[in-house]
């Protein structure tokens, strides 16, 4: 067997030595870019990546930050926290703290990111039982900066490691695409979310810990060692932990072995099978600490994001976002956190970009065939591309949002791939070295300077949740989440200007803005109209903060928050109606009592206070039905069954 091996690998390389160039004259690296070795390509690509990102080390939480890191109490506790994070949904801790339910189907298994949370939080130490709100923003925001100091270097290693994974497997024998196809995707500004949001680290865990199982999955091949299938194995099982989408290795594993060792593709899948080993063990633990969706999620758009979508619809508007993810990957000139809710909207099969969609989408997968049959490296890469396409796709399961930036990186590999190939073949037709030389460095120039503005300036956006929500506002007008997102980020400066009454309440106003674009998009979002009722309430117009909060009641009784505001509204609105009772003024004491009731109509006081001022005005009949309000909520009130029997005397006109 080893033997047997050894043959076809030695076949393989000269195989796929013809794939990767056909026709072209032989250039070393050196006559390209004066690079050496892997070495010198390396410490390019870190340079490159550390250039790119080093503006997000003074950054603060954005986005689902506070979810896994600030506001996950596992995270918080450090390695005390990291039996819960093993044995837990993703979200546990967050959902736990925000007296809140699992929204998202299938739940979400990805601890090893949040493992490296804690154990940043270990070093840097934990909060104290007395800790202060302000203290703690403080030491947040600082602990923050260091996190994203690590996404930035583990950036760095993922590039250099993928690198590797290509000179060594997919371009052997041409280094110099490997480098380029390397470049490509370390300077791709799609990827500015990742690496920027800290978050996303488990996109970047996953894509690191993916190119080393190939890595020494093949070494295996070469050496036949246990210790390398071990930690293939290792590696593919931290992959998993990492993010779930690494599953398509169990495809493209035995792939590669039929593209890269010249196995026949039976053999290629049989030697893949060990590798189900690790994915069994992850899914028995991801069985055990996923959490089911609250009952009727699903209901909600902002949880599934097609529920109002025809069954047409949604196949055309998922067939439509693919051709997005495409177009971002060639052209990212427009980059925003959020496509959920109706940024994109529903469309359908009389839509001929749709039809180009699956046009381009089918050709693809026909030359991806072509290319499989032929071992020829463009197969691989489209097969990389498509494969994780699908696992964010919505076709298989809901993903929860249309698309997002983040999703699509996995699959830029494949895309960096293929345009590292194209790249170097299409100088390679100039034939004269020296032009080939000129042309590749000059267009590699100028996709790493135009990448640099864009990537460096897009971090910029991602400082903390204000920046990164006012710009995309503006980018991303017709988002539900991003409208509320963005109102909730001119709430927090208004907050910040407390004292300055006219500033904050010109927040105010912006924010309400937003809120009122958010409910114009989705009337039931009752976050945007609870927020949008604190926003009056501030603004001291708590008239028209109660009908947003009486509204979310009748939708959603048990929202965060919800009862506290209503409870503060009845004790105005009370103390108002007895402010105007003792100046003589029934009939504003009586509105103001009204809706004191309308915010707490469990309460008794304010349905005995309201009966006193109907019948201070001569009415009756609402004062004794106000009055057996009272006495529902509180049968056995001494003031309440006095003033009862003094009504027995009156009637009602």
């Amino acid at each position: 067997m080893a033997k047997k091996i050894k043959q076809v690998t030695s076949q393989s390389n000269s195989k796929q030595g013809e794939d990767v160039k056909p026709n072209l004259p032989p250039l070393t690296p050196l006559s390209y870019f004066s690079i050496l070795n892997f070495r010198t390509q390396a410490i390019i690509l870190a340079i490159i990546g550390f250039l790119f990102y080093c503006n997000t080390f003074s950054h603060e939480s954005a986005f689902d930050d506070r979810m896994a890191i600030t506001d996950n109490e596992y995270v918080q506790r450090g390695f005390a926290g990291i039996p819960d994070i093993l044995t837990k949904d993703a979200y546990q801790s967050y959902l736990d703290h925000k007296n809140g339910s699992n929204q998202l189907a299938g739940g979400r298994y990805r601890p090893l990111s949040l493992i490296s949370f804690a154990i940043e939080q270990q070093f840097m130490g934990t909060a104290g039982d007395n800790e202060d709100n302000t203290t703690k923003e403080a030491r947040l925001a600082s602990e923050m900066h260091a996190r994203h100091v690590v996404n930035v270097l583990l950036y760095m290693l993922s590039s250099v490691v993928l690198l590797y994974f290509l000179q060594t497997i997919v371009f052997p024998d041409k280094p110099i695409i490997a480098f380029v196809a390397a470049l490509i995707f370390t300077i791709h500004p799609i990827h500015t979310e990742v690496v920027a949001n800290v978050k996303s680290r488990d996109e970047i865990l996953s894509v690191l810990f993916i190119c080393l199982t190939f890595i020494k999955a093949f070494r295996y091949k070469e050496t036949l060692k246990i210790r390398d299938l071990v930690l293939a194995s290792v590696f593919f099982f931290m992959a998993l932990l990492s993010k779930e989408y690494a599953v398509t290795l169990l495809l493209l594993l035995p792939l590669s072995f039929y593209y890269f060792k010249n196995e026949p593709f039976g053999y290629s899948i049989k030697t893949a099978l060990p590798y189900l080993i690790p994915v069994g063990i992850y899914l028995l633990l991801r069985f055990n600490a996923v959490t089911t969706a609250e009952a009727g999620a699903e209901q909600n758009v902002m949880n599934n994001p097609y529920l109002y979508a025809t069954t047409g619809q949604r196949l055309a508007s998922e067939i439509l976002v693919l051709l997005d993810y495409l177009e971002l990957l060639i052209y990212p000139n427009t980059l925003v956190s959020d496509y959920s809710y109706n940024q994109i909207p529903y469309s359908n099969f009389s839509n001929l970009v749709v039809w180009l969609s699956i046009a381009v989408h089918c050709s693809l997968a026909i030359l991806m065939f072509i290319f499989i049959r032929k071992r020829h490296v463009l197969g691989f890469a489209i097969a990389f591309y498509l494969i994780n396409l699908v696992i964010v796709s919505n076709f298989l399961f809901s993903i929860g949002a249309p698309m997002g930036e983040r999703l699509i990186y996995h699959s830029s590999i494949g895309f960096a791939m293929a345009a590292g190939y194209l790249v170097y073949t299409g100088f390679g037709q100039l034939k004269s070295p020296a032009k080939i030389k000129f042309g590749l460095r000059g267009i590699m120039v100028i996709l790493v300077i135009a990448s640099a503005f864009k990537t460096v300036d897009r971090n910029k956006d991602w400082r903390n949740d204000t920046t990164l929500f006012l710009a995309d506002v503006i980018k991303s007008p017709n988002s539900v989440l991003v409208n509320n997102n963005a109102a909730a980020a001119c709430m927090s400066n208004a907050k910040l200007n407390a004292k300055d009454i006219p500033v904050r309440n010109e927040w105010f106003e912006r924010a309400i803005n937003y809120f009122d674009k958010a409910l114009t998009i989705y009337p039931k979002y009752t976050q945007a109209r609870m927020n949008r009722g604190l926003c009056y309430f501030n603004m001291g117009k708590p008239d028209m903060a109660l009908p947003d909060w009486v509204s979310v009641r009748k939708e959603n009784p048990d929202q965060q928050n919800l009862s506290k505001y209503l409870e503060v509204a009845g004790k105005y609105f009370f103390s108002q109606g007895m402010k105007y009772r003792s100046v003589n003024k029934i009939d504003s004491a009586i509105l103001a009592f009204r809706m004191s009731t309308e915010a707490t109509p469990k309460s008794m006081e304010p349905w005995y206070q309201l009966g006193n001022a109907f019948f201070e005005s001569g009415n009756y009949c609402g004062a004794k039905e106000a009055l057996q309000k009272a006495l529902q909520i509180a049968p056995n009130n001494s003031d309440a069954l006095l003033f009862n029997n003094r009504l027995t005397g009156y009637h009602c006109n």
